[in-house]
């Protein structure tokens, strides 16, 4: 048998301001975002009615860097709020898994391990050839340094 410990009036009071009150629970993002193919989650392009590519240097660098490793059957999508990726920010990579039948939404730095998953292990990293892997570690490298510094400066 339990017994309870009687709070004085003047206690009582006093926390009779402070009422408990419970917020209704977070929502989660809806996994219908998704398809059943991957999908490239961007910032908008400056023109979506003559291309796809984005007009954030950030999301622009994962495109080109899924493009180079020779991944054609991406498709992206530019419908979001900003803000809708895994930690607030875009890209994300949003991949179905048939085996799990569960989606998963990628952060820009897990891309390269899941770009890794499905193209060949032949020493390339994935690339046709040595060409190829160089011109894609060029232009990352210019992604990350030159082109990406001016276009946050706005010099360009």
């Amino acid at each position: 048998m339990t017994s309870v410990i009687p709070i004085p009036p003047p206690l009582k009071a006093f926390f009779a301001l402070f009422p408990l009150h419970t917020h209704p629970a977070i929502q989660t993002r809806e996994r219908q975002n998704c398809s059943k193919s991957p999908t490239l989650w961007i910032h908008p392009p400056f023109d979506p009615s003559s291309n796809f590519l984005s007009s954030d240097i950030e999301c622009l660098k994962w495109q080109a860097y899924i493009a180079l490793r020779g991944l054609s059957n991406i498709s992206v999508r530019w419908d979001l709020p900003p803000d809708a990726g895994t930690d607030g920010h875009l890209p994300n990579l949003c991949t179905y898994s048939e085996s799990a039948t569960d989606y998963e939404l990628l952060d820009r730095k897990m891309i390269p391990g899941w770009v890794d998953t499905q193209v060949s292990g032949d020493g390339l990293d994935g690339f046709n050839d040595e060409e190829a892997k160089l011109e894609s570690e060029a232009w990352m490298s210019l992604f990350e340094g030159t082109v990406h510094a001016a276009v946050v400066r706005g010099v360009y």
